[in-house]
């Protein structure tokens, strides 16, 4: 594997692989990255209904991590579904422990789309995410997290200490408008609302693919836009609630 490009997932197993480290695999491997997986919860659901989370103790993930880590030093890191504020913040402390330079984006998952509801600490995550390079938030989550209070009472500087694209596939807007704040600038990326819109996982398939196109060597606003590119297809990609791009 010594000319292939890896990444991690670190996030949650769906059966139906529409969510989780599943589709952040299959998205990662669209664009020729090689994805591997450290599994935080071993859900109960389908694309429709989401029974319970199955949460995954710190121990055993910690001890996956350490086995991967012993072969493979990742430059690039997916964070997903986590239980708490407390096992994020010992995952990223692992990580940069173990490669101080990666590239860590974490997809901050408040509720499924089922309507199981999750973070019930938000809090307790904004220090973190100063240890993290991309926080993908929809506007849901976004509010949750109190980013916005946040930014005001100087808590964090998004877009200097730490990257944050806010989703707008969750709003009403005609247009779906993503933003990222990155390095004190900000950067509008733009299309139509589309009708699959309702499709799941899509957090977890964008962030991946920016994730994936970081990996590949573009900039992050050239991921973003790539990402919100490969998004659409998946969004255009046939009926049902599961999406797939070939």
């Amino acid at each position: 594997m010594n000319n292939m490009i890896c990444a991690l997932t670190i996030a949650g197993f769906d059966g139906s692989a529409g969510a989780g480290f599943i589709s952040d695999i299959k998205t990662m491997s669209h664009f020729g990255v090689y994805g591997q997986a450290v599994c935080t919860a071993l859900t109960e659901q389908n694309e429709d209904e989401f029974v319970a989370p199955g949460w995954v103790i710190w121990e055993r993930i910690e001890a996956q991590l350490e086995t991967l880590f012993r072969k493979h030093t990742f430059k690039y890191v997916k964070i997903g579904l986590v239980e708490k504020a407390k096992i994020l913040k010992r995952v990223v402390e692992f990580v940069r422990e173990k490669s101080p330079d990666a590239f860590i984006v974490w997809d901050p998952i408040a509720s499924a789309s089922a309507g199981f509801h999750f973070m019930r600490d938000a809090d307790d995550f904004l220090p973190i995410m100063k240890m993290i390079d991309l926080v993908t938030p929809n506007a849901d989550e976004y509010k949750f997290l109190g980013l916005e209070q946040a930014q005001e009472k100087g808590l964090i500087q998004m877009g200097k200490d730490c990257s944050v694209l806010l989703k707008g596939g969750h709003t009403t807007d005609v247009e779906a408008i993503d933003t990222l704040l990155h390095e004190g600038k900000e950067y509008k990326f733009e299309s139509p609302r589309l009708p699959g819109a309702g499709k799941h996982g899509t957090g977890c398939v964008l962030s991946s693919a920016i994730l994936a196109n970081v990996a590949l060597g573009k900039t992050l606003p050239e991921a973003c836009k790539i990402g919100k590119d490969y998004m659409n297809e998946f969004l255009k990609s046939g009926e049902g609630r599961l999406g797939f791009v070939y």
